[in-house]
Order: structure tokens, then sequence, then C-alpha cells
């Protein structure tokens, strides 16, 4: 298992870097790999990589696989030495190892499947072992490009490998290296970046959250933390395409529903441990804002302009938001660090706490109780204390979701279906709200949106009491989970 962590270097800090590294004496060695996979890039799809890469004067056949984090990677590196000719991609060399013939299986199938040259790296590679607490962690500064027969891309990134040691080590050396570099967490690997310049691609599809498998016999402090831990993975991919300025719509809505996830769990599970800290929810609150000026735009684009242009002719076409500012938010060093701390807790030893399922129970109680209390008189609620209705549903809705395993799903699934309505309801009412604004500022230079903007106000009010009338069918008695 390979645990390292990369970053992305600015151009301006490469110097600087290279010095440091020299005066500890730093190696130096030539990389030069090629990359293989299928004509229809099964690999890449799973996210495994089988590459030969000439090291100096030596040949590595080498195998890599995604695991459930960004921080660790299954890796087997077969040494092939000095080659008077250059080798042929072999993989019955991996035939004993069983982790390594599992993936191929999954990927593969049983079959024999031929596997063609996909791209190419070539690299200049500056590494120097560091002693650091109790851990070895080998700095490697990569500066060079990734081919393909058609196009190029430039590399230049330090990663940090844990070679001996705790990955708390590991996080916490990083840390002051991006401090003083400024460097940016990228959690896309060179496969990655060369599969995508081989198809003329510029970013991989948004990642998605992916369902969590808690165990009923873990404590909650073991359980937040494995939270946290399944937040950053649906959050740091698509955080990586925004810093590097290569993000969609759609990278921009999942890094925000991604930390929308994380301070729901932050917020209503922060009293399974004590090692929480309080700082990350304005830090991750001002990100969420920041997000949210082109997510909305987006949002009100596809679900409420296509309404108002089934009753009228008119085009109302929105502002295009800044997406350079977007980008420096996340590459940005407080964002990193923030991202590092997270990364830290989750990898901290776990304390003696009660049962997640005690944990869970008290706290989906808790949020559950302020919602019913909202219901019983929503259409009375100023518009502030309505929105905080909303959030309160989602915020339930991500809660369910990390601890759904811990129940019998039919039981989850009903009470699922009973709060979806609601959440459709509120969401909508909110981009009435949120377009509102938006027309407002448009209708100042576009006299159509004048018409758009009466249409909303006049929503409002019948979406309010649709959604009323659906909170209103909540109870206490449909809650799925052991109150203790």
């Amino acid at each position: 298992m390979e645990i390292e962590l990369k970053f992305q270097l600015p151009e301006s800090k490469k110097k600087s870097v290279l010095q440091f590294l020299n005066k500890q004496s730093a190696q130096k060695i030539r990389l030069q790999a090629k990359y293989y996979d299928t004509a229809d890039r099964l690999l890449a799809k799973n996210y495994v990589a089988i590459r030969l890469r000439q090291e100096g004067d030596h040949w590595v056949q080498t195998f890599k696989a995604a695991t459930k984090n960004h921080l660790q990677r299954i890796e087997e590196d077969i040494y092939l030495g000095k080659c008077e000719q250059e080798p042929e991609l072999d993989l019955t060399l991996y035939k004993h190892n069983q982790t390594v013939q599992s993936v191929l299986r999954d990927v593969l199938g049983d079959s024999p499947t031929e596997l063609l040259l996909q791209f190419q790296t070539d690299v200049q590679r500056t590494f120097h072992v560091f002693e650091f607490e109790n851990s070895l962690i080998e700095v490697c500064l990569d500066d060079g490009e990734i081919r393909t027969p058609n196009d190029q891309a430039q590399i230049c990134e330090v990663e940090f490998e844990l070679k001996q040691g705790s990955p708390q080590d590991l996080i916490t050396f990083a840390h002051t290296w991006v401090k003083k570099y400024q460097l940016w967490l990228d959690v896309r690997s060179k496969a990655e970046r060369g599969n995508l310049l081989a198809v003329t691609k510029r970013v991989s599809p948004a990642t998605k959250a992916k369902t969590l498998k808690l165990e009923s016999d873990i404590s909650a402090d073991q359980a937040i933390k494995q939270i946290v831990e399944n937040t950053l993975n649906h959050i740091l991919p698509n955080a990586a395409a925004i810093a590097d300025g290569v993000a969609e719509a759609d990278h921009i809505h999942q890094a925000r529903v991604g930390i929308r996830r994380l301070r729901s769990a932050l917020k209503h599970f922060s009293n399974w441990s004590t090692q929480v800290d309080e700082s990350w929810e304005s830090q991750l609150a001002e990100i969420f804002r920041a997000l949210g000026k082109s997510r909305d735009n987006d949002a009100i684009q596809d679900s409420v302009i296509p309404l108002i242009q089934k009753v009228c002719d008119f085009e109302f076409k929105l502002t295009a938001s800044d997406a350079t500012n977007i980008a420096q938010i996340f590459s940005r060093t407080q964002t990193t660090e923030l991202f590092l701390s997270l990364l830290n807790f989750s990898y901290r030893e776990s304390e003696s706490k009660p049962k997640v399922t005690k944990q869970a129970a008290k706290s989906l109680t808790k949020l559950y109780q302020k919602i019913l209390k909202d219901a019983e008189h929503f259409s009375s609620l100023a518009v502030e204390e309505q929105h905080r209705t909303r959030k309160r549903v989602k915020q339930l809705r991500y809660c369910i979701d990390f601890i759904s395993d811990l129940y019998p799903e039919k039981d989850v699934q009903q009470f699922l279906d009973k709060l979806q309505p609601i959440q459709e309801y509120l969401g909508f009412y909110n981009d009435l709200f949120v377009a509102e604004h938006i027309f407002e500022e448009q209708a100042t230079e576009h006299p159509q949106f004048l018409f758009a903007l009466g249409w909303v106000k006049a929503q409002q009010p019948h979406v309010a009491k649709k959604a009323a009338k659906k909170l209103e069918d909540l109870s206490i008695k449909d809650i799925f989970w052991d109150e203790e």
C-alpha cells in the first residue's frame, strides 16, 4: 500500500524548492514511463494504472489501483533491473499477487486482454528522504511533461510519500511545505492526466458522493472520522479540477454538495468526538458561499427559467460568474491547510466513546424535533426561518445518508420517501427567492427580466403552501432509528 500526498507547485516557487532540496544533497533521476490500457480504457475507468518505467538505467513495471481514500493506493512494483532491450509489458509477473489478480479479474475479466500504449511521461525527479518525528518521508519534485502522439502537457508537482511511520506525520510534515511554497492539494494522478490528454479532454467527470457503510459496533468517534473521510473523497477531486481552472458546472455543484454534506455532519455529529475543530465550520462556510453565486446561476438557468419560457418568448441569459476567483479560493494556502487538517482528523486514533447507533439516534432525534416544531406553523414563519427549515430538512437527509447502513433498508427508504417531496418543494421555494434577487439585478439592463421577476414573486406563496402541506404529514412516529 502506497501512502502519499501530491501537490501542484506554482512555477514561481519551483526554483526555491529545488534550491532547498539541493541543500539536502537530494538525488536526481530521469523517469521515462509508458502507460498501457485496453482500447476502450477499462483500466482508467476503474482507477487502475499499469506502466513500464525506465528509472535511470533500470526498468520497473508498476501496477496501481485506487482505494477508498485519496491518501492510500494499492501499488505493486516489479523490478526488472537493467535490460539490453526495452522490456515488454507482462501481466503474468503479478500472478502470485492475489490483490492485483483480484483487481485485474474484476476489471478485465478472465480472458486475455491486449493492453496498448496510451501515453508517456518524461520527468526529471529531484528527491530526498526526510526524518520527521518517528517517520521517514520522501519528498519528490517532478518536473517534466506528459506526451501523446498529438499533444503534451507540463508536469510540475511535489509528492510526499510515507516510507516509514504514520500518516499523521506525513500530513503534518506536508503542512509546513504548503505554507512555505503555496502548494495546493491535487488528488489527480499522472495516469488520470495522461488519459485525459490521450482522449483530448481537459477534465474527468465530476465526482459524486459514494455510499458509506458503517459497522454497527464501532464507536461514534470512529464513525465521524469515517464520515469526514467519505466527504473528502467527494470534495477533493472536484476541488482539484476547480483549482486547476478546468472545472465544469457539475464539478462546482458536486464540490458544493460535498461541502454541504461535510458541514451537516460537523453541525449535528460534532459531539461524537472531542477532536473536532470548531474553526472548520466557518472556513467551510466561506468556501461554500464563494461557490454559491456560480451554482445559483446554473440552478436558476436549469430549474426556473425553463418554466418561465413556457409562458413567454423572451430570452433570459444570465451573466456568467467569475470562475477565476473560485479557482483562486481552491488553490490558496488556507484551503489546502483546511483539507489537510480534515485529513489528519480522519487518521487520528479514535477515542473510547458510545456506540455510533446510540449517538446517531440522539443526534437525529434532536434535529428532527426542530423540523417538526417548524412544521407546526411553517406558513407563519418569516421567510428567513422558512429557509432555515429547508436547511434542516436537507441536513437531515445528508445525516441519514451517512448512517443509513446501520438500519433496515426498507425502514430508511420509507422515511426518505416522505422526506423527498418536502425537500424538493423547499428547494424550489429557495430557488424562487434566489431567482428574484438575480432577476432584480438583471432587470436594470434587460427589461424582459421584469416579467420573470413578476412570475417568481407570484409563484412563491403557492410553493410555500404546498411545502407546508407536506410538512404537516411528518410525525415523530415516522422515525426508523431507535431512541435510546
